[in-house]
């Protein structure tokens, strides 16, 4: 378990953190730039020092201005992995990966379980040059792993690669995380990458915690809409691929079914969805004749006013979902909590969600 504890330091703005990262789980420190994310990990790795605070990893205590303690950056045994990679370009992959070897008795079985466990093996003779960027940042996580770190920092690691490489380096950090159960903290502005590799999250708003907890909680409360860049009222829901058509994929949603507009997910991967409220669409009869196929049974919790003035419905389906609808939509159909509604989201809507394969 790592520990970030009334950590505080001023760099143009006072920065005020806390949070727990637990072995084996991605914390993930979310906000925009300048809100001082790169600078908590690099605390943590002991390449800034706070103001005042603790910072400990396990039993061991890093940085504790109490007790004036501060131990140096090559002793906190930390994988740092850049949004660069950062390799030498004078040397081979394999010499690369070689330098990064903390302890020279580590085993050929060892260096083979990481370069396997990364789909690096053919890199071996290249130069950096020669390497894609998602093959690079591959390189420094195993340059990283090799150090035998305590825990790993990655700051903003896809930030430079496109779309089909960030999708073909996600699975190599989740394989990274399940293998060696460290504590990772990992530095995003990506609401993709927050669903697809994180277990919990950091909000930050200048050099402030502004909240932290599950994913799904903290993504999904409508005060955290305008700190993570959203224009509306989502919901973040886990689901489990259950069979698949030619163009779609079937997830389930506890004991209700959703169709989702892709067949890329294999039965039994485990999934993060956004449901943005504007794509809910109520009935209080069961609709027929539509052609949408996601018509899910619910029952109103409860109805509130939005800042805008538009009406914001909390509908229990097993799990909670959220549908925004105006004033006169109450009225009509006699919306109150403990009216059943159905829930009606077109398939095609689904693709404009952020859907994520995520780890378990």
């Amino acid at each position: 378990m790592l520990e970030f504890r009334a950590i505080k330091k001023h760099i143009g703005f006072t920065l005020d953190a806390s949070f727990v990262c637990d072995s084996g789980m991605v914390t993930t420190l979310f906000g925009k730039s300048g809100s001082g994310k790169t600078s908590i990990i690099n605390m943590i790795a002991g390449l800034q020092t706070p103001d005042e605070g603790r910072i400990s990893v396990g039993s061991k205590l890093l940085f504790d201005s109490y007790q004036r303690i501060n131990i140096p950056t090559p002793k906190r045994h930390a994988g740092y992995i850049f949004q660069d990679g950062r390799l030498f370009p004078h040397m081979t992959v394999k010499s690369n990966l070689r330098y990064g070897l903390r302890n020279e008795s580590t085993s050929t079985e060892e260096f083979t379980q990481i370069i396997d466990l990364l789909g690096i093996s053919e890199l071996l003779e290249r130069r950096p040059h020669k390497l894609s960027g998602g093959e690079k940042q591959r390189v420094a996580i195993g340059r990283a792993l090799l150090s035998s770190p305590d825990f790993m920092l990655m700051d903003e690691p896809l930030s430079a690669l496109d779309t089909a490489r960030k999708q073909e380096l996600i699975p190599f950090i989740g394989r990274m995380v399940e293998k060696f159960h460290m504590p990772v903290v990992y530095v995003t502005h990506s609401l993709d990458e927050l669903l697809a590799l994180g277990d919990n999250v950091v909000l930050m708003d200048d050099g402030n915690c502004v909240d932290s907890g599950s994913v799904e909680d903290v993504v999904s409360k409508p005060e955290n809409m305008s700190t993570l860049g959203l224009t509306g009222r989502v919901t973040v829901l886990r689901a489990e691929a259950v069979g698949a058509h030619e163009t779609s994929s079937i997830i389930r949603l506890e004991n209700k079914k959703l169709l989702i507009p892709t067949s890329q997910y294999k039965k039994g991967t485990k999934l993060r969805v956004t449901l943005h409220s504007e794509d809910v669409t109520l009935s209080v009869q069961k609709p027929t004749g539509l052609s949408s196929r996601n018509i899910i049974k619910g029952t109103i919790q409860e109805i509130s006013v939005t800042p805008d003035g538009a009406m914001s419905v909390k509908i229990d389906i097993g799990v909670t979902i959220y549908a925004t609808v105006t004033q006169e939509a109450v009225n009509e159909l006699a919306l109150s909590a403990g009216t059943p509604v159905y829930i009606i989201v077109k398939t095609i809507a689904m693709s404009r969600q952020s859907t994520a394969t995520i780890r378990q």
